[in-house]
C-alpha cells in the first residue's frame, strides 16, 4: 500500500470492497501511472501494450470491477490458445458472440511471434447494459475447433438528385412516358393557329 500512497492512488470504499473476492484468491495486481513527460502538460501520444505474464489454473478474465461502471460497458476479448476458447456463461450480460474463429497462418512477425503455441484465435463480443448485474469474471473453456468469420454488409442508398435510384428505376418508365405526353401537348398547343380565310367579296 505505500507505493500506491506515495503515488496518490486513492481507494474508493466501493472499490474496496469489488476488490474483495480476488483478494480471498490472493490474485495479483499491477498498479501502472502514466503521466507526461513536463508537469502541467497533458497526457497525449500512443501506449504501447503491456504485456503481463502469469500462472493460473483456468483461463479466466476479470468482470466483477466492470459493475462498478455507471454507463452501458463493451467487451471486446481476444483469445489466443491452442484451440477454440468461449465464455462459460453470460455473467449478467448479452449473449457473448463469437466474431472470429481461426487458427493463426502468419509466419513470421509480431503475430507469428505470439501466436507461437497458441496458434487458435478467438475473437468474443459482448454487451452489458446493465453493468450492475455483472455476476462474476469470465472463465473460458475449450470449445470445438470450428473456424468462424464476422462479414458486415454496408448498404448505402443511392441518388440520383436526391432522389433514391431505385425509385426512379421504379417510376421512371411511366414519369418519361407523362413528360413526354406533356411535352407533346406543349407543342401542340403552341402550333400557329392558320389564318382565317379572307372573305369573299
Amino acid at each position: 500500500g505505500g507505493w500506491l500512497d506515495s503515488n496518490g492512488f486513492a481507494l474508493p470504499a466501493r472499490l474496496a470492497g469489488a476488490l474483495r473476492p480476488y483478494v480471498q484468491k490472493r490474485w495479483e495486481y499491477v498498479a501502472v501511472k502514466l503521466a507526461p513527460d513536463s508537469t502541467g502538460e497533458p497526457l497525449t501520444g500512443t501506449l504501447d501494450p503491456l504485456h503481463l505474464t502469469f500462472r493460473a489454473d483456468e483461463p479466466v478474465y476479470p468482470m466483477r470491477l466492470s459493475r462498478l461502471a455507471e454507463t452501458r460497458q463493451s467487451l471486446g476479448l481476444y483469445v489466443l490458445a491452442a484451440h477454440r476458447m468461449e465464455p462459460a456463461s453470460r455473467i449478467g450480460g448479452e449473449r457473448p458472440r463469437v466474431t472470429y474463429a481461426g487458427r493463426v497462418t502468419a509466419k513470421s512477425g509480431p503475430l507469428a511471434e505470439l501466436a507461437a503455441g497458441t496458434p487458435f484465435l478467438t475473437a468474443i463480443g459482448q454487451e452489458f447494459p446493465h453493468p450492475e448485474r455483472i455476476s462474476g469474471d469470465h472463465v473460458l473453456h475449450r470449445a470445438a475447433d470450428d473456424t468462424f468469420q464476422q462479414v458486415i454488409y454496408e448498404d448505402r442508398l443511392r441518388t440520383v438528385a436526391g432522389v433514391p435510384a431505385w425509385l426512379l428505376t421504379v417510376t421512371g418508365g411511366p414519369a418519361l412516358v407523362v413528360a413526354t405526353a406533356a411535352v407533346f401537348a406543349v407543342r401542340r398547343s403552341r402550333r400557329p393557329e392558320a389564318p382565317a380565310p379572307a372573305p369573299i367579296g
